[in-house]
C-alpha cells in the first residue's frame, strides 16, 4: 500500500511497480545491516520512476536511491528517506557491431556479473578483471569498479541518465572519471549504459575470467557477507596492506570482524551492527593515521546517523 508513504494521490495511475512498506534494511544490503525505513519503491518502467521522483520532490522528501544493495552501510536506527531500488532496470542487448567493435546496452540495475557472464558467452572482451564484482551495473558505474587493472569508466561510452526530471545523456567526454568515481553527480540517476567491448575467442575471454577468479577466492573472502573494500588505497599503496601490517587483521567488534584473509573487507559473523562496523572503522582509520601518518578515507557509502543524506 502506498498510504504508508503519504503518496498515494500523486502517484495514483502514474505508477508501475511494487511498493514495500515498513521495510528492514538489512534485508536490502550485503551486508545484512540498516534499520527500518517506511516504503521502498521499485518502479518497472523509466515513466514510473520520473513519476515517483517528482512525487518526492513535490512533498520535499528525501530518498536513497540502491541497487543491489552492496558497498552500502545502512544505520541501526534507519533511514527517513523513501528508498527507491532499481533492480527491475535489467535490460541488456548488443545495440551495435563494428568489426571487432561491439556497443553493448545495459540498464542500471542488471546484476554486473550478468555483464561479465554475458561479455564470456559472446566473447566480448574488456571487463574480464570485473568477475566476482558484486553490484550493480549502475553502482559499478557510479563508482568505477576496478580490479587487476580492469575498470569499468574505461570502457564506457556513453550514460543515460535522469536529471532534474529530464532524460539525458552524459558522453565520455563529460565524464571526468577517476579512481573509485565515474564522474557523474550525485543528484544524476543512471538509467543506462552503453559499453564498448572488443570480439574475442570466447574460450580466451573465459580462461581469463576464470584465472581472475581463481586470484580473487584466494586473496577475497567472496563467500562471506561484506560490503567490499572498507577503504579506498592511498596513492600507491594498499589499504589491505597497511591494515594487516597494523596488525588488524583478526579484530572484532561485535559481530563484525576484519577479514583474515583480506584486511580491507570486514565481515559479519552473525548480527553484526553498523556501531560495530563504525567503530572498527574508527580503530582502523585512527590507528593507521598514528602509525604510517595515512589517513584513510571510506570506499563504502555510509547512511544515517553518521553517514550521508539520501537525495
Amino acid at each position: 500500500m502506498v498510504s504508508g508513504c503519504g503518496l498515494r494521490e500523486r502517484l495514483y495511475g502514474e505508477f508501475r511497480g511494487d511498493i514495500l512498506t515498513d521495510v528492514m534494511l538489512r534485508d536490502h544490503t550485503s551486508l545484512g545491516i540498516g534499520g527500518r525505513a517506511a516504503c521502498l519503491f521499485i518502479p518497472h518502467d523509466t515513466p514510473s520512476l520520473v513519476s515517483l521522483l517528482k512525487a518526492l520532490a513535490g512533498e520535499d522528501r528525501g530518498y536513497l536511491l540502491i541497487g543491489g544493495g552492496t558497498n552500502l552501510l545502512v544505520s541501526d536506527e534507519g533511514l527517513d528517506e523513501v528508498i527507491v531500488s532499481l533492480r527491475a532496470f535489467r535490460r541488456l542487448e548488443t545495440v551495435e557491431v563494428r568489426g571487432d567493435d561491439v556497443l553493448v546496452f545495459a540498464q542500471s540495475g542488471l546484476p554486473l556479473q550478468r555483464l561479465i557472464s554475458f561479455c564470456g558467452e559472446e566473447g566480448l572482451s574488456g571487463l574480464e578483471g570485473l568477475v566476482g564484482v558484486p553490484g550493480t551495473v549502475g553502482g559499478a558505474v557510479f563508482g568505477n569498479a576496478g580490479a587487476y587493472g580492469y575498470e569499468i569508466m574505461d570502457a564506457v561510452q556513453r550514460v543515460t541518465v535522469l536529471k532534474d526530471g529530464r532524460l539525458g545523456a552524459l558522453d565520455r567526454d563529460d565524464m571526468d572519471a577517476t579512481y573509485r568515481s565515474g564522474g557523474i553527480p550525485r543528484e544524476t540517476v543512471i538509467l543506462g549504459v552503453h559499453i564498448s567491448l572488443k570480439r574475442d575467442d570466447s574460450g580466451d575471454v573465459r580462461r581469463r575470467m576464470k584465472e581472475f577468479m581463481e586470484m580473487k577466492k584466494k586473496t577475497q573472502p567472496v563467500s562471506e557477507r561484506s560490503a567490499g573494500c572498507v577503504f579506498k588505497n592511498p596513492p600507491a599503496d594498499s589499504a589491505a596492506r597497511l591494515i594487516d601490517e597494523a596488525g588488524y587483521k583478526g579484530m572484532r567488534s561485535g559481530g563484525i570482524e576484519i577479514s583474515r584473509k583480506h584486511a580491507n573487507f570486514f565481515i559479519n559473523r552473525g548480527g553484526g551492527t553498523a556501531v560495530d562496523f563504525l567503530a572498527l572503522m574508527d580503530t582502523v582509520v585512527e590507528g593507521i593515521a598514528r602509525t604510517y601518518g595515512v589517513v584513510l578515507e571510506p570506499e563504502i557509502r555510509i547512511f544515517g546517523k553518521r553517514g550521508e543524506s539520501g537525495r
